[in-house]
């Protein structure tokens, strides 16, 4: 009912207010990001996702969380094509699409033209929908994918996700480029 939707304004409005007060949301933190000067947009994605797994794990355990993941081919490369227009915005904007709307969200009036770059994707997407079923979704996936992935969701890859975002957590912690262009110590 409307308490999906309470809840979902309700965790959007915090995660936005973190993002602008941990200053994620702001152009050059991103762009010191790119250029290994500043690792807190990464160590704070791989945190979330060492947390992300560890909760859904336990959700999964306790009956929470269902897990039913179909992969196909199609949403590969989808996945693949969606991955590259959004590198693509980030290597232009130097923005993704939650710290763009966190950004204008906080009055930082840049942040209209990714906004707006963003809003003009959805019609794009449904131009290009028709030439991608008859070519991209075509094409045979590059490995075989199994019926389902639910195996790959058991209690040891959710640790093994957890233990692997940590190590580059830490990893990321240790090495920052300086602007002189030496590592940091």
């Amino acid at each position: 009912g409307h308490w999906r939707l309470v809840a979902g304004i309700l965790l959007g409005t915090a995660f936005g207010f973190l993002l602008v007060k941990s200053e994620l949301a702001w152009r050059r933190t991103l762009i010191d990001q790119l250029f290994l000067r500043d690792s807190r947009f990464v160590r704070t994605f791989l945190v979330s996702v060492t947390v992300g797994a560890l909760l859904f794990w336990l959700g999964a355990r306790y009956g929470l969380v269902r897990h039913q993941f179909r992969p196909q081919h199609v949403y590969l490369w989808g996945a693949a094509v969606g991955g590259l227009v959004t590198a693509f915005g980030l290597a232009l904007c130097g923005q993704v699409p939650e710290t763009v709307v966190a950004a204008l969200a906080a009055g930082r009036i840049y942040a209209i033209w990714t906004f707006l770059g963003m809003l003009l994707a959805m019609p794009a997407v449904r131009l290009v929908s028709g030439w991608m079923e008859q070519s991209i979704y075509r094409w045979p996936a590059p490995f075989q994918c199994p019926d389902r992935l639910d195996g790959l969701f058991s209690g040891n890859a959710c640790f093994w996700i957890a233990g692997l975002s940590l190590i580059l957590c830490l990893f990321f912690q240790f090495f920052e480029v300086s602007d002189d262009g030496g590592a940091e110590d």
